[in-house]
């Protein structure tokens, strides 16, 4: 009888070493969190934002129990015109003055096929919508200065309107000058902390 007891008890703290999630902090010099938009038709503007952190959970090497809440610098902004920066960081397009960040929390993961799709609540000029995006997973690792490391890679479309980013102004064939679809491609590198 003793030994079932210990069993049992050996089962449990195993089963609850296992299922302790845990937690990662974003390395800066390896995490990328960019944006492209249609200009004019013919082109893109393409920028960054180069001050982001996020509290990263995972639990074992099972994406489903993986938890994010991410929040970016938004005067971090850098489209390498100093001019455009000005202007998206103004009143008509991200306010950063009123709005200093942009923050997304996850609420739940789950599989979809052959891959990982993540759910959370994406805040933007402090409007904040539900969206749903495929992610994929890398890790955790042992890198090679033994640090434990995950991966994350997302790439994803926002509708600029949805957020209150509504400049529209329009060439003469109607179209508008800056296009209202945005894509997010987000490189993320995390280690154990």
């Amino acid at each position: 009888m003793k030994s079932f007891y210990y069993l049992f008890f050996i089962s449990v703290l195993l089963f609850s070493v296992q299922t302790e999630p845990s937690s990662y902090r974003l390395d800066p010099g390896h995490t990328y969190v960019g944006f492209d938009v249609e200009r004019f038709l013919v082109g893109e503007v393409s920028g960054r934002f180069n001050d982001c952190s996020a509290d990263i959970q995972m639990s074992g090497e099972d994406p489903s129990t993986l938890q994010v809440e991410a929040t970016i610098q938004t005067n971090s902004l850098d489209s390498n015109n100093d001019i455009r920066d000005g202007h998206l960081k103004g009143e008509m397009w991200l306010h950063a003055e009123e709005h200093p960040t942009i923050h997304f929390r996850s609420t739940s993961v789950f599989q979809e096929g052959d891959q990982y799709m993540m759910k959370g609540d994406f805040t933007i000029k402090g409007i904040t919508n539900q969206m749903e995006f495929p992610i994929e997973v890398l890790g955790p690792y042992k890198d090679p200065t033994q640090s434990t490391t995950l991966g994350l890679k997302a790439e994803f479309s926002i509708d600029r309107f949805d957020y209150g980013i509504q400049f529209n102004k329009t060439m003469d064939n109607g179209e508008l000058f800056i296009g209202r679809e945005v894509k997010i491609k987000i490189r993320a590198l995390a280690i154990q902390s």
